[in-house]
C-alpha cells in the first residue's frame, strides 16, 4: 500500500513537472508573436534591411534625375564685343562665362581680359560685351576694379531703362563702365549743353567712346 502510494505521487510530480516546463515553452514561442501582432495592430511595418536599401535606391534614382533635368535647361546669352565670333549662345543653366567665350572662338588679344568677371554664372537672356584695353584705359582704379557691372547681382536694377535726361549721379553709376567722374560729366554736359537728343551723344562727353557707350545702349533711353 505505502509502496502504491509513492507511486502514485511520484506520476503526479512528474506530470506537474512537465506541465510546468511545456507551459514554459509555450509562451516563449507566442511571446515575439504577441509583439508583433502588437505592433501591426499598432498601424506599424517591420523593416528589413532590404527594404531600406530599395528605398534609398528609389529616393537616390529620384535626386539624381531631378538634378539630370535642371542641367539640361537651356538659356540664351549675347555675348558681344572683343571675342572672335560674337552672337547668342545656347548653353546649360550653370554655365559660365569663360565656357561661352571659349563657344565664341576666345577673346581677342586687345581684348581686357581681366575687366569681366569670366567665373560668373550666366543667366537666361543675358547680354555681354567685353570691352578693348583701349576702352577701358580712361576708367579711373576704383572704376576698373569694379569690372562690368553686367552681372546677375546688378540685373534687378536694370530692369527699367536709365534716362540720361533725367537721371541723377546715382542712377547713372548703375550703368555699366560708368563711375562717379562719368556720372557728374554726363549731369555737367546735360546742364551746359542741355537734353540729349538720343543716346548717341553721350558719345560726345570726353572718356565715353565708342566700346564704353556699346556696353551701356541697351540701358538707356533719352525720353
Amino acid at each position: 500500500m505505502k509502496k502504491k502510494f509513492i507511486i502514485t505521487g511520484f506520476t503526479i510530480l512528474l506530470f506537474l513537472v512537465a506541465g510546468i516546463c511545456y507551459s514554459c515553452s509555450f509562451n516563449k514561442d507566442k511571446v515575439p508573436e504577441v509583439l508583433i501582432a502588437s505592433l501591426d495592430n499598432d498601424g506599424e511595418q517591420e523593416t528589413t534591411p532590404q527594404d531600406l536599401n530599395e528605398n534609398y535606391d528609389a529616393d537616390h534614382s529620384a535626386l539624381t534625375n531631378s538634378e539630370e533635368v535642371s542641367a539640361d535647361v537651356i538659356i540664351y546669352v549675347h555675348l558681344c564685343g572683343a571675342v572672335v565670333k560674337p552672337g547668342v549662345y545656347e548653353v546649360n543653366t550653370g554655365t559660365r562665362l569663360i565656357q561661352v567665350i571659349e563657344l565664341a572662338g576666345g577673346l581677342l588679344k586687345e581684348a581686357a581680359d581681366d575687366y569681366i568677371n569670366q567665373a560668373q554664372p550666366i543667366t537666361d537672356g543675358q547680354r555681354i560685351y567685353i570691352p578693348t584695353k583701349d576702352e577701358v584705359k580712361e576708367l579711373n582704379a576704383a572704376e576698373y576694379m569694379d569690372g562690368d557691372k553686367g552681372d546677375e547681382e546688378d540685373s534687378d536694377s536694370r530692369t527699367k531703362l536709365v534716362n540720361i535726361n533725367k537721371a541723377d549721379a546715382e542712377e547713372l553709376m548703375n550703368l555699366p563702365g560708368i563711375g562717379q567722374s562719368k556720372a557728374d560729366s554726363i549731369i555737367a554736359y546735360r546742364n551746359s549743353n542741355g537734353n540729349f537728343s538720343k543716346s548717341e551723344d553721350l558719345m560726345n562727353i570726353p572718356g565715353i567712346k565708342e566700346g564704353l557707350f556699346n556696353q551701356i545702349s541697351s540701358y538707356i533711353t533719352v525720353n
